[in-house]
């Protein structure tokens, strides 16, 4: 299992890692492979409404933040000429036309319904906002297995800001001791750290490899299977 845990745990045993009695989850490329389309969708609406873009390295740098700061990467939109609402609502609408690219990952939402199963407390906590989690759960069918969701619209400070992660730990009335974030951005593992939760980084969503590990996560995961070994799921 590709384990890698803060220097001080480093020679810790795998048999020796706590047993998180919370289990807080990001959506986009954790549970769900959407890289790609997140990047097309942003690809698109800068062309549309600003005539520019980015390179496609540079746009996935930027998933996991929420749309709305999204659509102003290049500066407030009225300076384009246009409107951040219109953009939001267009790069929706180019998400929904794609959905059937929208890929679940099966063996990770399988985890994510295990360990509710098993007693753990269980909360999203996502960049998404109102409305595209509003498209996103019902094809994910996991809302009968989460305690709480946290978006973007429910903060004054998104992710990597730690407020979202701290919101869910009181509507779950947990500590920070007691819980695991599991998310794939540098944004996520900066808000896990903030808010002293325990971090693990998965390396099949948005973020490379090497820059989850410059963040210095408690766990790193490169397949979901080594997920459900760290949680203890059978």
């Amino acid at each position: 299992m590709s384990l890698v845990v803060s220097a001080d745990a480093e020679s810790s045993p795998t048999n020796q890692i706590p047993q998180f009695s919370t289990l807080l989850w990001d959506i986009d490329g954790t549970l769900i492979d959407t890289t790609h389309l997140v990047a097309a969708g942003l690809d698109h609406v800068y062309r549309k409404f600003l005539g520019r873009t980015m390179p496609l390295s540079d746009i996935r740098a930027i998933i996991g933040r929420p749309l709305s700061e999204q659509v102003r990467i290049f500066g407030e939109p009225e300076q384009w000429g246009t409107n951040p609402d219109e953009m939001e609502a267009e790069f929706i609408r180019y998400w929904e036309a794609r959905r059937h690219e929208e890929r679940l990952i099966p063996e990770v939402i399988q985890t994510l319904i295990a360990g509710k199963q098993a007693g753990r407390k269980t909360a999203l906590v996502t960049s998404k906002n109102h409305a595209e989690i509003a498209n996103t759960l019902p094809r994910m069918e996991i809302a009968d297995f989460v305690d709480a969701i946290i978006t973007a619209d429910d903060v004054t400070n998104p992710k990597p800001d730690p407020e979202g992660v701290k919101l869910a730990l009181r509507l779950l009335e947990s500590n920070s001791e007691q819980a695991l974030f599991i998310a794939d951005t540098v944004y996520d593992m900066r808000a896990g750290k903030a808010a002293a939760v325990k971090r693990c980084a998965v390396t099949w969503g948005a973020a490379p490899r090497e820059n989850l590990l410059a963040e210095e996560p408690d766990f790193i995961c490169d397949d979901p299977s080594e997920l459900r070994n760290l949680l203890g799921i059978a």
